[in-house]
């Protein structure tokens, strides 16, 4: 009767998992494809749309780019109180900007720009301020965005499912009629973004476009140059809007709780039926160029020390034939194990060697990244790495790794779409590169025919060719300069008006549905084992890839040497496996060991086939009980940590962290009470190893999610993993956050930030009571957390005084302790001439707060989605409901939250804003950016002015 049973339940399980996986395709009447997923794994959908269209279509200009920020501004029904009497004004805007493209002088160009801003102030009167994203929010959207790559433009968020009818009619609106008003803020808004682009180490990866694709439009910036960035068109835009936003081209994506029935067809053809029909555009093409023998380029990036050089080749299309088989060969050098570039790093010959492929529509590459030892020759370095990449395209590798490293890819493929989240991610993907859900499993299907045959040949063919060899120099780009416009702020006069569209949308009638929360008891089972440990189990749904992890309850916040460890440890063998076997014996039952280190756990990782678990259990607790020193591994983790902190510093965004940590828990920040760098030269092979061991003394938990049996999991870990010695409690990792006797203003110079980051600190201090802590989670979201906020609209839409504005509310961990505290932190990113104002801005609202009831019920929806919505995943679920309990919570918070958020009142927030915020006479404020460009006497004004030094935020 057991093996009966046992069979119903694999068949149901194998149903669930086709249902989850399976795609619907259909057409509109006017051209557009819909994709449906139906998963109801979690409570929500995951909605795009998705436009083949993105920088590529129009080089340089950035217009696709400007066209996404547009398309929150509302339509001619939706955002505006009255259309016919605003559009002669945005006409008049428009105009104006096509005279201000044609004009080279100076003067003539400032007196356009400030009768735009004149224009832009009387079309201000009739706009509906984030009407859309307030829409959205209400009817059960969160993480509401968007992107333009160089390919594609998509817009997206998660929605309730409850409100599928509302999301519909919302996206399907803008798509329809819309409307450029506010463009002039909107525009300071992408210089912002083109700020923060400029200071970020990932502009690296415009430098090397240019580099590999020259002259074709990949080489360009998505964002667009700074000329074209100050000469928009307004009718340039216009045309882009009608030649690629028609249905035809365009797809609609809905994955999640949905019933893909012929009511939902009726409802998307009365909705998305309507967008625009028209043939889909031809679009420009751009290929990689031919790759002259020996080319070479220099790029710039702020890291000394080491020497690095990246050697791209041309590579095949996602779906082109080949590509499957390089990204094999890809493998074979390179997969974080026993690859061929891997075993350079494992036995100390690099610092880094790696391999892996890019793909865009219309051309790829692979690179080789070269990193030698500290003060090695690179010369020497990329001999290595070419000879390993020789011994692929000579076939110089065993079935035996080749077929391991099929079925990882398997592995890795299947975890992709095994989520709501993933698996939209690739369908977006697919269907800008105009292919379908078929396509997708079809590629998967042809991993599994590879043969080395296959894998020679993609090697020799493209690894085979001429490169360029991209070059690291030290050093930084030089950054453009935009000066503040000193344009004059809008005043908004219909924050609390409804449009015609929004009234119509209250119509709608909505289905009353519970909020889902975490059931501890039925979502997740736990089952105390030996000792001090806890076993979470979790059914996998979908396929046969088991998640493990063993988690002890220790971390840095209490042991700073855990840091150094964790990458000590992942550099190691064992006393009979040296580090290249060990990676192989991991390979050979396609399985990956990850070992993470956090501020309150340390955690060890694996990921495999189901039929390998014992297997890996047991490669796992060899590796425990007999992990061997190296001092080779040893020496490079020095070297590293030397190179970190080196480092440290040339990026505001690395100093970010740090610095709010400093502020928020003073000397107990764990970037001040990390090893210093000497302590960290001191250490031995036999002190991390001792230390390693001592780890393992701590109580610790056990994490499953798999298809076997809980009872044999429960089993094979207690007989196999060395737990019986798990007797130590909770590491104390308790926080409180600092509260400040005086008004302060610390200051971090970054030299050549283009932008500043603002930080604003209030220390809440305790809130004993539920509602007074529901009342500081509705009062974070209503001051800073979405873009309805008092905060985005208030710094972003009504002043372009950022592009990056948005504010948390924060509790110390152990959020249950007795001693648990309070604090909200603002983060502003700004151009460095706009900080004063910027602050200035921040400081009043956080005084004086306006209450606008429009947009605290947003907010109020807001919370309820943002719990729904953030329902963990069935991979995750079990950590989930051990942090919980870590922080003294019986039941999931999220469920008293949920219930209690719609009866707060307007009134107790602004008590609460009162009572907490707006008297807080010793605010702490944080400006992080280049000194020589900051005005830092007039800083003075909010506090004592300290200027922080390295050593005070990081140790």
């Amino acid at each position: 009767m057991k093996r009966i049973a046992f069979l119903l339940v694999a068949v149901l399980t194998s149903v669930l998992a086709y249902a989850q996986l399976d795609v619907k395709e259909l057409k509109l009447s006017n051209g557009m494809t819909v994709w449906l997923n139906e998963d109801h794994s979690q409570p929500k959908v995951f909605g795009a749309v998705v436009v083949k269209a993105g920088a590529k279509d129009c080089p340089n200009t950035g217009i696709a780019h400007y066209f996404e920020h547009i398309m929150f501004k509302g339509t001619d029904r939706m955002g505006t109180t009255d259309y016919d009497k605003e559009k002669p004004w945005l006409d008049s805007i428009s105009a104006q900007y096509d005279l201000l493209s044609n004009t080279k002088d100076e003067a003539e160009r400032t007196r356009i720009q400030k009768h735009i801003n004149e224009l832009s102030l009387k079309a201000a009167d009739y706009a509906i301020p984030n009407e859309f994203s307030r829409l959205i929010a209400k009817y059960g959207g969160s993480a509401l965005n968007a992107g333009t790559g160089h390919d594609l433009t998509y817009y997206h968020n998660s929605f309730l499912p409850q409100f599928i009818e509302q999301w519909c009619w919302l996206n399907s609106e803008r798509l329809i009629k819309p409307v450029f008003r506010g463009f002039q803020g909107e525009l300071e808004n992408v210089y912002e973004e083109k700020n923060r682009a400029a200071d970020a180490l990932g502009n690296a990866q415009d430098k090397v476009f240019r580099a590999v694709f020259k002259t074709q439009p990949y080489a360009y910036p998505i964002i667009g140059s700074t000329e074209n960035l100050k000469n928009p068109r307004l009718s340039d835009m216009a045309a882009f809007y009608k030649k690629y936003y028609v249905a035809s081209n365009m797809g609609l994506i809905l994955c999640g709780d949905i019933k893909p029935d012929a009511a939902l067809t009726t409802l998307l053809e009365k909705t998305f039926g309507r967008v625009q029909t028209g043939p889909a555009p031809e679009r420009i093409k751009s290929t990689m160029p031919t790759i002259a023998a020996g080319e070479r380029e220099e790029v710039k990036l702020p890291i000394p020390l080491v020497g690095a050089e990246a050697l791209v080749f041309k590579a095949p299309t996602e779906y082109e034939a080949d590509a499957n088989a390089l990204d094999l060969a890809n493998k074979l050098l390179y997969n974080g194990k026993a690859g061929l570039l891997d075993s350079l790093v494992n036995e100390h010959k690099l610092m880094m060697a790696a391999a892996m492929s890019a793909s865009l529509d219309d051309a790829a590459g692979s690179g080789i990244v070269v990193i030698p030892n500290l003060f090695g020759k690179m010369k020497k370095a990329e001999a290595r790495v070419m000879e390993q990449v020789r011994k692929v395209m000579d076939g110089d590798f065993s079935n035996e790794q080749m077929e391991a490293l099929k079925q990882e890819m398997l592995m890795e493929a299947e975890q992709n779409i095994e989520t709501i989240s993933n698996r939209s991610d690739v369908l977006i993907n697919a269907f800008s590169k105009g292919r379908n859900w078929q396509d997708v499993l079809n590629k998967m299907d042809g991993i599994r025919r590879l043969t080395k045959a296959d894998v020679v040949a993609a090697a020799r063919k493209y690894y085979g060719a001429n490169y360029i060899t991209l070059v690291k120099k030290y050093g930084t780009s030089k950054k453009e300069t935009l000066k503040q416009p000193g344009y004059k702020p809008i005043s908004p006069k219909n924050m609390d008006a409804k449009s015609a569209f929004a009234q119509q949308l209250e119509q709608v009638p909505v289905k009353d549905m519970a909020v889902r929360t975490v059931d501890f008891k039925k979502d997740v089972t736990i089952l105390p084992l030996k000792s001090q440990t806890l076993l979470y189990y979790k059914e996998n749904p979908i396929n046969d890839v088991f998640s493990f992890t063993i988690r002890y309850k220790n971390g840095e916040l209490h042991t700073p040497a855990l840091k150094i460890m964790a990458n000590y440890l992942s550099q190691l063998g064992t006393d009979s496996l040296k580090k290249q076997q060990l990676e192989q014996a991991w390979q050979r039952i396609g399985t990956t060991m990850e070992i993470a280190s956090g501020n309150v756990a340390f955690s060890i990782n694996l990921t495999g086939p189901d039929n390998q678990l014992v297997p890996a259990l047991q490669l796992l607790a060899h590796f425990l009980r007999s992990a061997k020193g190296d001092r080779d591994a040893l020496k490079d983790v020095k070297d590293e940590d030397g190179v970190e902190r080196k480092s440290f510093g040339k990026q505001k965004d690395d100093v970010l962290q740090p610095v709010i940590h400093r502020i928020a828990v003073g000397e107990r920040s764990s970037y001040l009470t990390q090893m210093s760098r000497k302590e960290v030269k001191s250490l031995t092979d036999e002190d991390l190893l001792a230390l390693f061991q001592e780890l393992q003394q701590y109580g610790c938990e056990l994490f499953y999610c798999g298809r076997q049996p809980m009872a044999y999991v429960a089993n094979e870990a207690q007989r196999i993993l060395p737990l019986d010695q798990c007797t130590k409690p909770q590491a104390d990792t308790f926080r409180p956050f600092l509260q400040y006797d005086e008004p302060v203003v610390y200051f971090y110079h970054v030299p050549k930030s283009r932008q500043n980051y603002v930080v604003s600190y209030d220390a809440v201090g305790a809130l004993p009571t539920q509602a007074d802590r529901v009342q500081f989670k509705l009062w974070g979201e209503y001051f800073g957390g979405s873009m309805s906020s008092v905060l985005f609209q208030n710094v972003r839409e009504f002043r372009s005084l950022a592009y990056s504005t948005g504010g948390s509310a924060f509790t110390t961990s152990l959020a249950r302790h007795p001693d648990a505290t309070q604090c909200y932190i603002t983060i502003t990113g700004t151009q460095a001439d706009k900080t004063l104002e910027a602050l200035s801005t921040i400081d009043s609202l956080l005084h004086h707060i306006p209450m606008k009831e429009n947009n605290l019920e947003a907010s109020r929806q807001s919370v309820v989605n943002d719990i729904q919505n953030a329902y963990p995943s069935f991979r995750t679920v079990g950590e989930y409901v051990a942090n919980q309990l870590r922080d003294g919570y019986t039941s999931d918070p999220q469920a008293d939250i949920a219930k209690s958020i719609p009866a707060v009142t307007s009134q107790e927030i602004l008590q609460f804003h009162q009572q907490h915020i707006a008297s807080n006479s010793n605010r702490v404020w944080v400006v992080i950016g280049d000194k020589h460009l900051t005005d830092i006497k007039a800083l003075a004004r909010f506090g004592k002015v300290v200027e922080l030094k390295k050593e005070d935020v990081y140790r």
